[in-house]
């Protein structure tokens, strides 16, 4: 049918970046459209009228998703509106729309189409909006949507064709159309995703020469094959690269990047969220002001090998690529089973400007010409045919294969002929050559001549310049070296015994502890050396060296590497800790570390914060006499009261207070605040008051410096926010907006945005708590703003939460459905505590709108949550909500009694002493 021709077309376009062509395809074919099928009523035509339905539908979207790609945005708005307001369950329309009310400079619009499309999911179907229309949605909020790309023209230039190329004319074609598209029209960034040896790399280097020889700067960053990369291995040789490039003194740039390339302070602060997002956007910066003048090139090899925290780089970086004029290469072995590195392909794929070439192995033809390269002569139709057959196509292999005139292979990953050749290769005349080569492979990387000259007792330089080693070993920078190729270290690990690898890991780790600088490896490493040479009796070493890893890699922000180590010295100790007072301290610091990461990376309030700080709790009574218990306390004391634990933080807090000094400030505040927070969330707010201002007059007398490195561990800031929630209850709202202010102000002091971020999240609170929906718009739109900058999705549910209920308050009744679901969706990781204080707002939003039923049924399950926990901070309300809807003056009365019992004078006017006839004409109004 010419019809489905004709939108096939239009659709290969779009997808192939042609929007011009695509758009011009579906109008054709949308213009040979007859009459509406939906009028046919045959029960036998049915399922071909709704097959022809959506076909036009999919065209249609296709018309104007491709004329909103060409830049035509402007011209569509009255057909995209007609559309969506036909259709409006269907999201790719709706994406368009938003997306060309944004491009036409109507932010607030395109927010209000999402707002309509989510209210309409979850009151028809009880869904949210798709990842795609939520993605989009985040983009407006944080203006990080892409500009339309202006059609990519036909004809560039593919590049110089390489010998070591042959079969690739496509693939060097698409990446000259990318790195001049980069240049032009924005940055780009493609992964190239294949098998071992299929030449990943070497598409990567023939676009790196093809950008030098135009005067394109170009930095590398590799991973090794083997073992554990260090945190942020990947970014320390680019940021290395780029330093020595125009450019590269972007204004304070340096202290966000430190953790790069300086060693780890010992007895660091706590971890830092806020400067692990201040290094990211300085690496983006650098990347941007470096490829500025002329372009530039960043080649990062073997993603696959990479750290997870160099990942969540390239994947924050992927967000913000299309705004320079790099060019971002990628390689990847296609490792399915890594659910880390499939999610960061992912996400690399569909960024603006993102794609990915994935590498088969040649076919006939290509293998033909690769043997004729190589051995000047034609080769024989059988000769090709087996080795492709052997090979799967593979290049590496096939080179192998001809260079050694024999089979080749990995003993475990790899064909075993071609393992087979890679070891005849590995072979050296001399023992001393040997040791430096399975040292190699047992380092997995490459390694500082010192080092193993020091490892081997040998001049390893000497040896390995030999022709028995040359042609396996390549220069990786000044006084170091590798294998030139990583199936060479992987086979050279895979081949020997394993007592042999212990001792090799066991020397290597011993020889590089005792050197400068560590001789160039990391605390990471060292771990993973002792950790393969425990049976040895390397166990205490293993331990050390993972604790240091740990604490080295929360400095440097690698917050996910750090949990992985803490698990694992976690894992070594606890068979000791109960009968060993200084294993029981050791796992305890461990497991309050794992406490506070888990509080950045998961949630506060989370199930797994909750299980680190249950082993914690469990771990206090058996570490020795003279541990120093107070950090912990306060961290178990902030972890109970976001789980609604009132009893066991009350008794967290009176330990800590009866154990803090007089003459350290940031502890004393300690106990003072949790008592605080207690006294608010349990309805004594006098106390409350109280205990905040000791903390908040303690707190203010600390240095910032020391404030900045406790953020993510204990709550500095945190006594202006609560102490505000606690006089707006009382019915003073000049002083509580005097302490969000003061909150705010002390974050500015201390330069913490991760402060700033919760004065604004505590001033949401305060709004609700108020009832004041103006305001709360406002502080909805802040929430969602902060959350979507800083991947905070904590604060991006209360923003939504907020957004509703303002909605409701402001008239919209259609919003309940999506308010209480917004609410729910805040506590979904674990948090317990508040939850009365959302269902009370929720309840009093029904008893607004108009539905007393729902808002009785809400208030009770309130009041019953507050009985369970004893989370009483609102229990007047809830009465006060509750009695109206049924109007039961006595319940309100009783809220009124107990609002004046806790001193809060809000709730207490709010109430009021109506007679009942008054408060029964309220309820049916």
């Amino acid at each position: 049918m010419r019809f489905t021709a004709l939108a096939d077309e239009g659709a290969r376009a779009l997808a192939d970046g042609d929007p011009v062509a695509a758009e011009r395809w579906c109008t054709e074919a949308l213009g040979l459209w007859r009459g509406d099928p939906a009028v046919a009523d045959l029960a036998a035509v049915r399922p071909d009228v709704a097959r022809l339905t959506e076909a036009r539908l999919t065209a249609e979207e296709g018309r104007l998703a491709a004329a909103v790609a060409a830049g035509r945005h402007g011209a569509v708005l009255p057909d995209l509106r007609r559309f969506v307001d036909g259709h409006p369950a269907r999201e790719a329309g709706r994406e368009q729309l938003m997306l060309a009310l944004y491009r036409a400079g109507r932010q607030t619009e395109a927010l209000e189409v999402f707002d309509a499309g989510r209210l309409l999911l979850a009151d028809e179907f009880g869904v949210e909006p798709g990842p795609r229309l939520r993605e989009l949605h985040r983009r407006i909020l944080t203006h990080t949507v892409p500009h339309a790309a202006a059609p990519t023209p036909a004809g560039l230039a593919g590049g110089e064709r390489r010998r070591s190329l042959v079969g690739r004319d496509a693939e060097l074609a698409r990446l000259a159309q990318l790195l001049a598209a980069a240049g032009r029209d924005g940055g780009r960034i493609t992964t190239i995703v294949g098998e071992p040896g299929i030449g990943k790399t070497s598409l990567a280097a023939a676009v790196a020469d093809q950008a030098a020889a135009a005067a394109i700067p170009v930095v590398w960053g590799r991973c090794p094959d083997l073992g554990e990369a260090p945190p942020f291995w990947l970014w320390t040789q680019v940021l290395r690269g780029l330093a020595v490039l125009p450019g590269s003194d972007e204004p304070g740039a340096s202290t966000a990047l430190s953790g790069f390339t300086a060693e780890a302070a010992n007895g660091a602060d706590g971890p830092d969220p806020a400067a692990r997002f201040r290094a990211y956007e300085a690496v983006a910066g650098l990347v941007h002001a470096v490829a500025e003048p002329s372009g530039l090139v960043v080649v990062l090899d073997d993603l696959h090998a990479a750290d997870p925290d160099s990942r969540l780089l390239l994947r924050y970086l992927a967000t913000t690529v299309h705004r320079s004029r790099a060019l971002v290469v990628v390689t990847s072995r296609p490792y399915d089973h890594d659910a880390g590195l499939v999610a960061t392909l992912a996400d690399l794929a569909r960024a603006a400007g993102g794609g990915q070439l994935r590498l088969e192995g040649l076919g006939r033809a290509a293998v033909a010409d690769m043997v004729h390269d190589r051995t000047g002569a034609a080769p024989s139709a059988g000769l090709v045919e087996r080795l492709v057959h052997r090979t799967g196509g593979n290049p590496f292999f096939i080179t192998e294969l001809l260079a050694s005139a024999g089979p080749s292979g990995n003993r475990d990953a790899l064909p075993p002929t071609v393992r087979d050749a890679v070891l005849l290769r590995l072979q050296a005349p001399d023992p001393a050559t040997r040791e430096c080569l399975d040292l190699l492979g047992v380092a997995g990387r490459e390694l500082d001549l010192r080092l193993l000259n020091s490892a081997t007792g040998t001049d390893a330089a000497e040896l390995l310049a030999a022709p028995a080693a040359a042609h396996l070993i390549a220069g990786a920078g000044p006084g170091s070296v590798r294998f030139r190729h990583p199936l060479f270290a992987e086979v050279t690990y895979a081949e020997l015994a394993a007592p042999r690898r212990a001792v090799l890991h066991a020397r290597l780790a011993g020889t590089a502890a005792g050197m400068p600088g560590l001789g160039g490896l990391t605390p990471a490493e060292l771990a993973r050396h002792y950790g393969q040479a425990v049976g040895l009796g390397h166990g205490e070493d293993f331990l050390r060296w993972t604790l240091r890893a740990a604490d080295d890699a929360t400095w440097r922000l690698a917050y996910e590497d750090a949990l992985v180590h803490l698990d694992r010295a976690a894992a070594r100790l606890a068979p000791d800790a109960a009968t060993s007072p200084d294993a029981a301290e050791t796992e305890l610091t461990v497991q309050l570390h794992r406490t506070s990461l888990l509080q950045i990376t998961v949630g506060v309030g989370s199930d797994a914060v909750e299980q680190a700080a249950a082993r914690a709790r469990r771990l206090l009574p058996l570490a020795g006499p003279g541990a120093d218990l107070r950090m912990g306390l306060w961290t178990l004391g902030e972890v109970a009261c976001n789980r609604a634990e009132y009893a066991i933080a009350a008794d967290l807090a009176c330990r800590l207070t009866g154990a803090a000094p007089d003459d350290d400030p940031l502890i004393a505040a300690a106990g003072p605040y949790l008592l605080g927070v207690i006294g608010y969330f349990t309805g004594r707010l006098a106390e409350a008051d109280a205990q905040l201002t000791i903390a908040a007059d303690l707190l203010r007398t600390v240095e910032p410096r020391r404030l900045r490195g406790q953020v993510g561990r204990t709550p500095t800031l945190s006594p202006y926010n609560f102490r505000a929630l606690v006089r707006s209850l009382r019915g003073d709202r000049r002083a509580a907006h005097a302490d969000l202010a003061a909150a705010q102000q002390l974050a500015e002091h201390a330069d913490d945005p991760y402060g700033r971020g919760n004065a604004v999240l505590f001033a949401a609170w305060v709004v609700l708590q108020e009832r004041d929906a103006p305001a709360g718009r406002e502080a909805a739109e802040r929430c969602r703003e902060i959350g979507g900058r800083q991947q905070m999705p904590h604060f991006v549910g209360i923003g939504d939460f907020l957004a509703d209920w303002a909605a409701v308050h402001g008239g919209e009744r259609a919003r309940l459905t999506a308010m209480r679901a917004a609410g729910e969706a805040i506590y979904r990781h674990g948090l317990r505590s508040t939850r009365t204080i959302t269902i009370a707002a929720m309840a009093d939003a029904y008893l607004t709108a108009g539905d007393p039923a729902t808002a009785a049924a809400l208030a009770d399950e309130g009041l019953t949550a507050a009985e369970a926990v004893g989370e009483r901070v609102l229990t007047a309300e809830l009465r006060r909500v509750r009695g109206l809807a049924r109007g039961d003056d006595q319940d309100v009365r009783r809220g009124a009694a107990i609002a004046a019992e806790q001193g809060a004078g809000l709730l207490v006017s709010r109430c009021g002493d109506r007679p009942p006839q008054d408060l029964h004409s309220r309820r049916l109004r």
